[in-house]
């Protein structure tokens, strides 16, 4: 075997003795990876967040008005017992029966004793009756169960009428007896209207008349004309309300007549039933006090028995960017001229300034460019709406906790230099789409209560499906942030 040779090996061996193991660095990477959310985690602050989405505040103010329509209180000519043939509230034709007077009694007796023993309702009453009571039962709700008694109220009325036309031509020998001998005596309407069984001594009141007193509801009498059962001559049996237009006074604040200042049409709703209606309306000023004059042309039979009506006035619907008003809050600014914003060398580009800051001894260091975002730029708009396109003109309001007051910025290839002095605040909400809190400025369209409504598609503002802290005081600009 003395001609073979031994095959040497070749051992490559790097130097220093490092071995580098890819899996400990992954390992390694995850971990600090790790270490830096929980680091993150621990040290952010912990809020609740809101998604920013379009919405509608109805702007609404609630008013208890005073009703004022065209009445005629028609009195008897004559004294006797008291019978009524029509429900209250009701629409009448000229000539329809409404009530009757009988002077000895007799008849309103046998009237009535008829009504007793034959009790009954023809079919087609009866029919009338049924699909009151089917209508009434389809629209009920738990939430208006005062409309129960308005329900039976009529339907006590429809009865009284059905029973007593029914009495009144079964007995037609003796009623016609009585006519002859000028003892009972019928009572016919004497134009269209709507027939209510009730006086308060305001039939007769106009716009002319108003009054601070007239809107005190403690002091209304209203006295029913259908309780006593017989009448004296020359008192009132009923009234009949002659017009479909019919009008709602409100005595008028400050704020409210600022409101409806320069208008002529405005929508109501009924607090009682949340009915809308349009409503033309003026204002008028007597004895220092300030009157809306609501006129509307329909709807007044369903209040034709009540004097006073509790409304909301509806003056807009405004529509925007809606939003809590707890995300709101303040943030003080620097004001800057918008001109001395420069951008600062290399590929990022970032907007800054040029700042000199002032030492101790009151002298200045070399300028340092400073990054800063303008939050807002204030363009000068004049009463018109109109922005100033001179940017010489524009303020720029920004933050940084390397710019103070006493700082002067430099203006970029000139001598000219601005004293950091003036500070302004902007209400906004803090954006933290990024993990962060972002000031966000906000323009403000109407709030109420609860929420705010603010213009969208602004320059530095929020935009739909952006998320906000709900409570703004809780975090500050810059501030690391996680949602709950």
């Amino acid at each position: 075997m003395a001609g073979r040779k031994k095959r040497r090996r070749t051992v490559v061996r790097f130097s220093g003795g490092f071995h580098p193991n890819i899996g400990i660095i992954v390992f390694l990477f995850i971990a600090f990876y790790m270490a830096y959310n929980i680091y993150s985690y621990l040290t952010a602050i912990h809020i609740k967040s809101y998604e920013v989405e379009r919405g509608t505040i109805e702007v609404n103010t609630s008013y208890t008005g005073l009703i004022l329509r065209k009445e005629t209180v028609v009195n008897a000519a004559h004294s006797g017992r008291l019978d009524y043939y029509l429900k209250d509230n009701t629409k009448a034709a000229n000539g329809t029966l409404l009530c009757s007077i009988d002077e000895n009694g007799n008849i309103s007796e046998r009237l009535n004793e008829q009504v007793t023993s034959n009790a009954v309702l023809t079919k087609d009453k009866m029919s009338t009756i049924r699909g009151f009571i089917r209508d009434f039962a389809k629209g009920y709700q738990d939430g208006s169960y005062y409309t129960t008694y308005g329900f039976k109220s009529d339907l006590n009325g429809q009865l009284i009428e059905a029973l007593n036309l029914d009495a009144l031509n079964a007995i037609s020998e003796y009623t016609e007896f009585a006519r002859d001998h000028e003892t009972f005596h019928l009572y016919h309407a004497q134009e269209p209207g709507i027939v209510a069984y009730y006086t308060d001594g305001m039939e007769n009141l106009t716009t002319n008349d108003l009054a601070d007193e007239l809107f005190d509801e403690s002091a209304h009498n209203k006295t029913s004309l259908k309780t006593e059962g017989s009448v004296q001559s020359g008192q009132p049996v009923y009234k009949l309300i002659t017009d479909e237009n019919w009008q709602i006074i409100i005595r008028l604040d400050a704020t409210m007549k600022n409101e409806l200042q320069g208008g002529d049409v405005t929508q109501i709703r009924f607090k009682e039933d949340q009915t809308t209606a349009w409503a033309n309306y003026t204002i008028e000023r007597k004895n220092g006090i300030d009157y809306l004059i609501l006129n509307l042309r329909n709807g007044m039979i369903r209040y034709a028995n009540e004097r006073y009506v509790d409304i909301n006035i509806l003056l807009d619907r405004q529509s925007g960017l809606k939003i809590p008003n707890s995300s709101i809050t303040t943030k003080t600014f620097e004001l800057v001229p918008y001109a001395y914003l420069t951008s600062g060398s290399g590929a990022s580009g970032q907007t800054g300034l040029l700042v000199e800051h002032r030492q101790e001894n009151g002298t200045y260091t070399e300028a340092e460019f400073v990054p800063v975002t303008a939050y807002y730029v204030d363009k000068n708009t004049d009463e018109n709406g109109t922005d100033d396109t001179n940017e010489e003109n524009w303020t720029a309001y920004i933050s940084n906790e390397k710019i103070k007051r006493g700082d002067r910025i430099a203006r970029i290839n000139s001598t000219d230099r601005y004293e950091v002095a003036a500070t302004a605040k902007l209400k906004g909400v803090y954006n933290i789409n990024r993990g962060y809190a972002v000031f966000k400025q906000i323009d403000i369209l109407f709030s109420n209560d609860n929420y705010t409504i603010v213009e969208a598609g602004t320059t530095y503002g929020i935009m739909q499906y952006d998320h906000i802290a709900l409570d703004g005081s809780a975090v500050e600009d810059g501030q690391m942030v996680t949602t709950n």
